[in-house]
């Protein structure tokens, strides 16, 4: 995949403005860098600080996939970027399911997708990535947060951080697109942050789970009881993370 990068000092959100691009047509491989955004999002509609000194990106993506396997996608950018993290800067970083990025207990960035499709294909996919870079970490949020320079101990230069990330999920993407979720996987198996046991959340159900994998979806697979469930990203919340 060959990138088409633009940067902005400022925006609302870079996954608005990739979002008129694709609808005017814009290829595959284009990409909005932003500074600083003022209205950045994460899933389920919560909003994201994005100040100077994070990495706010968008990848615009066209996968011949059915829209039902988007979540893999997601599942995919979080695996590459943690593999890319750790052997680049040494740092433990896992996946927590769908879209999120941790350092032990705190959370260092993540993903949202947002998609157009057409006869249950995908027509174009944005990829929005967020992650803590060198920015003061938030701290009134949901769950602990953290960034890559507090975790490395020095300052990330930003170009180094977009050329490791960048080639990391071109990479990934391209071997997607040639072998299938398989790999991406048993890569998540090795990077996964979730213990055994769940607290689910899923409207205003809220439930305990043992997590058994994913589906060749992107779904999470759960026993809950006697049953067995696949859980759906843009369905449900992880609340809580049971000792396992």
């Amino acid at each position: 995949m060959i990138y088409s990068i633009e940067r902005c000092t400022r925006l609302s959100s870079t996954n608005d403005w990739l979002k008129a691009r694709a609808q005017s047509g814009a290829p595959e491989g284009t990409v909005i860098i932003a500074e600083e955004q003022t209205a950045g999002r994460g899933r389920l509609g919560r909003s994201w600080v994005s100040p100077k000194g994070g990495a706010w990106f968008s990848i615009l993506l066209k996968p011949p996939i059915p829209v039902e396997q988007a979540s893999c996608i997601s599942i995919l950018i979080a695996v590459s970027l943690a593999k890319a993290l750790q052997e680049q800067w040494g740092i433990p970083v896992g996946v927590k399911w769908p879209n999120d990025l941790y350092v032990r207990d705190k959370k260092l960035g993540g993903i949202l997708i947002e998609l157009s499709s057409y006869a249950h294909k995908i027509e174009w996919l944005i990829a929005g990535i967020g992650i803590n870079v060198n920015n003061e970490p938030p701290t009134e949020t949901r769950v602990p947060a953290t960034s890559l320079s507090r975790e490395v101990g020095k300052a990330i230069a930003l170009e180094e951080f977009f050329d490791v990330a960048l080639t990391a999920i071109a990479r990934d993407y391209e071997r997607f697109l040639s072998e299938g979720f398989e790999f991406v996987h048993q890569e998540w198996s090795k990077l996964s942050v979730l213990p055994p046991r769940i607290e689910v959340e899923s409207g205003t159900e809220r439930f305990d789970a043992d997590v058994l994998g994913l589906s060749p979806s992107g779904k999470l697979i759960v026993r809950v009881g006697e049953s067995i469930r696949e859980l759906i990203s843009e369905e449900v919340t992880i609340c809580q993370l049971q000792p396992s």
